[in-house]
This record gives C-alpha cells, structure tokens and sequence, in this order.
C-alpha cells in the first residue's frame, strides 16, 4: 500500500502490525500534516466480530481527549477495507525505549500512564491490554496510551458490551489480571493490575510472573505472589515497592480502587524522594559526610557523631520512632563489623605493608572464572565487578565495594562475561547475547552499545571511546560509550601472520592501548603471541615484546601472565619502552590458554585483583536421564566445545580445544569400545560436526569455509561451500541432501540458509531479516525447521514449516536456545536461561503443528558458551551434556593492595 492514495491520506511507510491491525503513516494531504492510519488485517475484514472491535476501538479513543491517549481523528472505509485515522506519533513504544530509562523517567512514565487510563476509566472505558508494546514514549518525553482494540465500553446504565469470544481470556500473557486469566468480569481495576505488571518490569528488568509457558504463568499470576522489588534491585525505596505490589493484589478489592489513587502515590512518592535528595545535598554542602561504612577516626576508634548521622539517615528513609533504637543499634555493630574487616584498606597503610583481602561469592553460589576469569577491579580500586553463579545456578554480575561486607546483584546481567570499567568508576561494561552493554554500578536497566558476537575484551577511555575486539578472528573496533556503530581500531599484519586481535587497555594518555596479537595457531603456553601498542589516531600498531596472555598497565608497569604466573615489568608510558627485568607477583593464576587471558586486573594505583584454582579449561562428557540423574561419565576431562551423537547413538562427535596448539580439532569417539580418534588436522579451526543420516560423514566448519570428511577417517577432507564469511553447520535433511547453516552477514547479524551438498552447491536463503537467527535443526520428517532468533530482545526458539510459508510458532517464553528434535518427531528439547534443560511437546497434521505441554526436566552445569552443548539419546531418555567443572574451595578472588616492589623497580 505504500504510495498510494487513500481518501486524501498519501501512504509513505509501514510503522508496525499486530493482530489487530497494520499501521501505516500517512500525509494527510487535505491538512497538511502527518496521521497514522490502522488498517484492519485484511484476513480479519471478513470477521463481523473483529470488524465490531475494530469500531469498538476507534469508538472508544474518540471518547477521549487527554495528552496521555492517542486521539483518533475518523475511521472511514475504502474499498471495502475499514481503517482509522490516528494521531501520528513520533516517538518509540516503552518496550523499545526499555534499557534507557532512568528511574525518576520511570516514575514519570508510570504517572502519565495512570493519567491516561484515569481519562478512560472516567469514560467507563477498560483497556484490558496494557503492556509496554501499547505504550507510546514521545520524543519530548509524553507517553501515551495506545490500543484500544479489546477495550471494553460502558453503554447505557451499568451494562458493558462483550465483544470477546464465549469462554475466552483477553489480553496478552504475563500482563493479565488473575480475573482476566480466569475469564471472569474484567473492571478498571484489571488494568491497575497490568499496570503494576507494566511498573514492576520498568522498575526491575524482569516480569513479575516467570512461569516458562503459558499454563504456568496463568498459574503464577493466579496463585503466586510475586518477589518485592527490593528483592531484585536492593536500592530501590520500600515505599515504591509498596506502591507496585498493592496494585498487584490478586482479590480487585485489595488493589488501589482507581487508577488515579495510583497516580497520586506516585506523585507523593516523586516528591518525597526530591525532597530525601534535597536533604542530603544540603547535609553534604554543611560539610557533614556520609560514607557507605563509618569511617575510622582513629586506631581502633569510631565517630559517635558519625553514628548519630548514620541513625538520622535512616529515620529519614522511613524509620518509624518505635524501632529507631533496636535498628540504630544493629547498624552500629554492622557498621563497626565492616569496619575493622576493612580498617587496613580504608586508610593509607605503611609503604611495606602489603594487604590482602578475599572475594567470597554470594550465599550458595560459586565464582563463575570461565574462559580466563570474568572479574574487574575499577579504576579507583575501590570496588571488584565479578561473575558468580546464584544458589539456582544462573549466572549474574556482582558488584562488591571493598568497604562493604556483602557483594550485590546486578539485574539484568544474565549471561554476561568479560566486565570493564568506565574510567569514572561509575558504570560496568560487558559482553552478552551477542551484543556489548553497558550498566550503571547502582543498578537499573543494561544498555546495548553496538553489536559484539564473541567478544575477546574491551577498555574504556575517558574521552568515551571503548575499544574492544568483537570477535575471535578480526582486528580491534572503536565505538562511542553512548553507543554506535563500530569503526576499526586495529588492522591485522598479515605480514607477521597475525589472525586475531584481542585483549585491549588503554594507557594513562588516553590515546595509546596494549592489546595482545596472535598468529592462525599460536598463543597460548607457546609463546605465538605479541603484545603491541595501538593509538586511535591510527589503525598501525607497534610491538613491545612477545606474549601470551592479555595485559595491562598501572603504576608505572605492565603486568600480565607466563605459565599461570603474575608477572610484573616496568613500563615507561610516554617513551612506550619497557625497562628493567620482569618478576614474579604471584602463582596459580587462573589462565585460559584458549582465549589466551590470565583471571587479574589491576587498578590506577596497581592494586591487583587476580583469580586462583584448578584450570578452566577441562570439562566432562556425562550422561544424565531426563530426571537429571547423573548416569555415567565418558572418557577423562578435556577441552571439550561442542559434540553431536551418531544417528545410531553409537558414537560421539566432539569438538575439542588443543591448548598447545592453540586450536580446535574434531575427534570421533566410540562409547561402545571406549575409544577415541582425531578426524581432522586442519590448521583452521574446525567445528560444529554435523553427522550424515547414514553416520558415514562429517560436515563441519573449518577457518569460514565448510567441509566434509569420512567418519572412518580415511580420505582427504572435501569442500562443501568456500566463504569469506563465517558459515556454521547445524543440521541436516533426512534424506542427506540439504545441509542447514547460520550465515554471517556484513551488518554482523545472522541468517539461516541451506544448501544441496550432493549436486553443485546451491546455497538458498532461508530465513532472512533484520534479526539475529542461528541454530537451525530440521525435524525428522524434514517438515519442520526449529531455530533460535532475537526479535523480541532475547533469544526465543521457534519453528517454521519447511520450506518456509510465512507462518510461524514460538515454542519458548522467556530466552530459550538450542533447540533439539526427538528422533521420533513429538517432542522439542532446548536450554532456557543457563543450564536448565526443557522439552515441549509437539504433533504435526495436515500441515499444522500443534504445541503441547511444556516440561522443566533437569538443571546442570552445561557448558553453554558453544554451539552443541548437549545431545539427546535416539529414544529420547538419555541427554549428553558437557559439563562444567564445578566450583572448587581454590577458586578465590584476591584483591593485593600495596605489593611490594623489587630493589631497582
């Protein structure tokens, strides 16, 4: 429809489309400004009862006129297609604008929402389907609500118009109310619940019900009472988590009774926080201080007067007189608790005195030291960021001030790995799904900087570039800190045989960084590497010595690893020289000859956080039964990436790393005779084996290039398909002629294709678009593709029919991947978040898939940074998996302050 006419609305382009309707802006060529025009879908137009609601939509936001509704102009029809006339809006729906939200913005929104509906319920108008995709955040800061296609209008005396179907719910998963769920009435105060939904995810990051499919998130919100706020963000004020959570009250009547009573507490709220904010501004201009702990005034001593305002303060935050006494108390003891666990480090010691101090993880956790540690101590060295599993096994950043007893959560890290500094010590940078983010150290929503598929580490300057290797296999990249599009920061020598770039770290000038070089198979405990020096002013590079291991600088040296030692070198940053001799710090340094990275940072001054215990690198092969019964143990611990079962289930094949080569290698094993063969030889990087239906080849990845081998191991490897972009195998067709990949494009985002391995290669684009998809697997009966995609923000698993018709099912509800067919076609298996396996079953007729019950079946330790980290028995009751090694009483994190430096140094 784009350019064409309609009435005197010219159409320029599509905005959006959901169920019930296709957006459009539009110039209104009678006016002269620009309009949105909602056109019902045109396989809804034959529908009186969805034409109905669509009236009834237009009906019911023309009886509204507030700055926080989208107003509705007309609704006309043109060629038999019935269409609305709306309000264009310029600006970005609340689901798109989350992650760049502060929370006084939050708190505003969530007041002009509850304005918004306020007008509606005034009008006897329930919207019954608020949720962030229905809100419109304008680009001067005024939401609006949107949608208000399955509202429900007051006609005449009490009586309320149904439009909905006999025996329905309405409404959209997750946001509805216990009544919705249940399909009993629905009034305002149904949506006061949603919008406590809608607030308590702005707030936190996360939806208030969790359950993994639709049956056990109706049950949540029906019987379950969700976590307070506080619970997942600690630094939010009790008084607004009080707010969220009687909205969220499962009885109406114990909800707020009108939404404008939500809007008044928020607004109270709002005030009473400025007026907290006030308060402390104007203590701290008094010359009155207020530190995280007490501070010591002396050996052995604490401030009485300290303590008095350590009391006030909390009478402040909403202490009642009653309990001032016994909380005062307690405050002081932990205050005087922290302090003495700290006293050496919260003042400046005597030059010869070195200090240490150790990292615990949090309670039933375990430090997560994958890959070469994932822990950063800031610049100021006051604070450590680090990686640790929570006692349900997921994996979080935590963040710990040196001067505190306790480390804290950072919402919405899940999955992160490699965290860095901003150089104001204020924000935290990481890598995550594919994409590098970054997030205040207080909390609140991550931000996504720019795309980072396989990050290898990244440094902060402080003119706001970070520098950061994206990948495995390129040079460095730069990009603003308030996000952008990468350029290059390095290019690769292919002169000196350099294949990778990695480990960046800005000197003190701000201009110049270390970053290590390696060549196609060196690195690691070989000595294949090189550290060198790179400028922003210039993608050339300098080299300073040979190396094997990530750097950094501080305090007049650069320190980095030799065979798991700390090593130190003086280090002149203007001259970029190195003098004198390198020296031991300290031993049994956690190191990842893979990714050729030592677990240590160091802060401005050289205090030194480093990571110690049994090496990272080596996991086992178990077998578990779908209760999570550990079964058996294959073969001894190794390198192990990825592994894929024969079709017969007698055979395994294994990606596995080789430290001293610095490489990766295909191996076969044999779980009936306990043996095991290598397959491939390559210098490249091979990965990704993909068994043939008769078990007689090997498709896999070498280099970006893919090949196939015999399983037996005779005979030369053969081309499939040459690339200069990265093309992963996953899966195969039944009948052994197509061969399903991911592909790699320019813009860094991924695609499904194919293609015919027994003819000339024909590749064919399978599902392509905007969003990132990997991991396809056809089905059984070669009908069905599975596959993983990020539309929706996180990774969800979906299926198509195949060939592709357009059509689609989304099997996950909360971020999903590894999707895993049951060799007899009715059940899906696949990962949700880390480590928890899931089977959803599934039956196929007359070309309809219909999705059946969803089951939880184990949780392990997975090795889940690869591509196949589990496989699944031909009869479906054993899985495979790569597990990690788990946590060791040697894994510490240990923070050196005050090292002493050798004579001469």
């Amino acid at each position: 429809m784009i350019g064409q006419t309609i009435s005197h609305y010219q159409i320029l382009e599509k905005l959006g489309e959901g169920g019930m309707g296709v957006v459009y802006k539009a110039h209104d060529t009678k006016l002269d400004r620009m309009v949105a025009l909602k056109f019902l879908p045109s396989q809804l137009a034959a529908s009186e009862q969805d034409k109905a609601r669509f009236i009834q939509e237009a009906k019911a936001a023309a009886a509204l006129n507030h700055p926080n509704v989208c107003s509705i102009i007309d609704i006309q029809e043109h060629d038999g297609q019935t269409f609305m006339v709306m309000e264009f809006v310029d600006g970005q729906t609340l689901r798109e604008k989350f992650g760049t939200i502060s929370q006084k913005q939050a708190i505003d929104i969530g007041i002009q929402i509850a304005d918004g509906l306020a007008a509606a319920h005034e009008k006897g108008i329930v919207h019954r389907d608020i949720k962030p995709e229905n809100i419109m955040i304008r680009k001067d800061g005024i939401a609006q609500v949107m949608d208000f296609g399955l509202a429900k209008l007051r006609a005449s005396g009490s009586r309320i118009t149904r439009l909905t179907k006999a025996g329905s719910t309405v409404g959209t998963a997750g946001y509805m109310s216990p009544e919705q769920i249940q399909g009993q009435e629905a009034d305002h105060r149904s949506d006061i619940f949603s919008l406590g939904v809608l607030l308590y995810e702005l707030f936190t990051g996360e939806l208030p019900f969790k359950g993994v499919h639709e049956t056990a998130l109706a049950y949540e919100i029906v019987n379950v009472d969700p976590a307070p706020m506080s619970v997942i963000r600690p630094a939010l004020d009790p008084a607004l988590d009080a707010i969220v959570l009687e909205c969220l009250a499962k009885e109406p009547p114990e909800r707020y009774q009108s939404v404008a009573e939500v809007a008044k507490e928020l607004r109270r709220f709002k005030r009473e926080s400025s007026r907290k904010s006030v308060s402390r501004i104007t203590a701290v201009r008094s010359g009155a201080q207020v530190p995280a702990v007490m501070p010591p005034v002396g050996p052995g001593t604490y401030s009485a007067a300290g303590t008095a305002e350590y009391t006030a303060l909390s009478s402040a935050a909403g202490a009642s007189r009653r309990t001032i006494l016994p909380w005062s108390v307690a405050a002081v003891l932990l205050v005087i608790a922290a302090w003495f666990g700290w006293r050496n480090f919260a003042t400046v010691p005597p030059a010869q005195e070195e200090i240490r101090l150790n990292i615990i993880p949090p309670p039933g956790g375990s430090i997560n030291n994958s890959f070469g540690g994932n822990s950063a101590i800031s610049p100021d060295g006051r604070t450590v960021v680090f990686l640790a599993a929570d006692s349900a096994g997921k994996n979080f950043l935590y963040v710990r001030p040196l001067r505190e007893l306790t480390a804290r959560r950072l919402q919405g890290t899940e999955g992160a790995y490699y965290p860095f500094w901003s150089p104001d010590n204020k924000s935290i940078g990481f890598f995550a799904n594919g994409k590098m983010k970054k997030i205040d150290v207080i909390g609140g929503s991550s931000l996504t900087i720019c795309s980072a598929f396989d990050g290898r580490g990244a440094t902060w300057g402080r003119e706001g570039v970070i520098v950061f290797a994206g990948g495995p296999n390129s040079g460095l990249s730069g990009v603003s800190a308030a996000g952008g599009e990468p350029a290059p920061a390095t290019t690769l020598d292919t002169s000196r045989g350099q294949a990778t770039h990695r480990w960046p770290y800005f000197l003190p000038d701000g201009k110049h960084f270390l970053f290590l070089s390696r060549t196609a198979r060196g690195a690691g405990i070989d000595g294949g590497g090189e550290l060198n020096i790179g400028s922003l002013d210039s993608p050339e590079h300098q080299p300073v010595m040979k190396a094997s291991s990530i750097a950094e600088y501080a305090d007049g040296y650069i320190y980095y690893v030799v065979e798991n030692s700390l090593m130190a070198r003086a280090f002149d940053p203007v001259k970029l020289t190195l003098e004198g001799d390198p020296f031991t710090i300290a031993e049994q340094l956690l190191f990842s000859t893979n990714m050729a990275k030592g677990d240590f940072s160091v802060s401005e001054a050289g205090d030194i956080l480093y990571g110690t215990g049994a090496s990272t690198e080596d996991r086992f092969l178990k077998w578990y039964d779908r209760n999570g019964k550990e079964l058996s143990t294959v073969g001894d611990p190794a390198a192990y990436i990825g592994l894929q079962l024969s079709p017969d289930g007698k055979r395994v094949a294994l990606e596995e790393y080789n430290g001293a080569a610095a490489n990766r290698d295909l191996w076969i094993y044999d779980l009936e005779r306990g043996t095991k063969s290598r397959l491939t030889f390559s210098a490249d990087p091979d990965r990704t084996p993909v068994w043939s239906p008769d078990g007689a080849l090997i498709y896999y990845m070498s280099g970006t290039d893919i090949f196939k081998k015999n399983t037996n191991g005779i005979g030369a490897e053969i081309p499939v398909l040459k690339s200069d972009a990265l093309k992963r195998p996953y899966s195969i067709s039944p009948d052994g002629g197509t061969l399903f990949y991911y592909h790699r494009k320019n813009d860094g985002t991924d695609d499904v294709y194919s293609v015919n391995v027994n003819d000339k290669p024909v590749e064919t684009a399978v599902l392509a678009d905007n969003f990132d998809k990997d991991n396809p697997r056809i089905s059984p009966d070669g009908k069905w593709l599975a596959y993983c995609s990020n539309e929706t923000g996180t990774y969800q698993v979906y299926v198509v029919p195949y060939p592709p018709t357009g059509g689609r099912y989304q099997v996950s509800t909360s971020e999903a991947s590894f999707p895993f067919w049951n060799q007899n076609g009715k059940e899906l298996f696949y990962l949700v978040g880390e480590g928890q396996l899931v089977s959803t079953a599934v039956e196929s007729k007359g070309g309809v898939l219909r999705l059946g019950q969803t089951e939880t079946l184990f949780r392990a330790r997975l090795f889940v940074l690869t591509e196949n980290p589990f496989a699944v028995s031909p009869d479906g009751t054993r899985f495979l998996c790569i597990v990690e090694r788990g946590g060791d009483e040697k894994d510490v994190l240990t923070v050196i302050r005050n090292w002493p430096r050798p004579a001469g140094n």
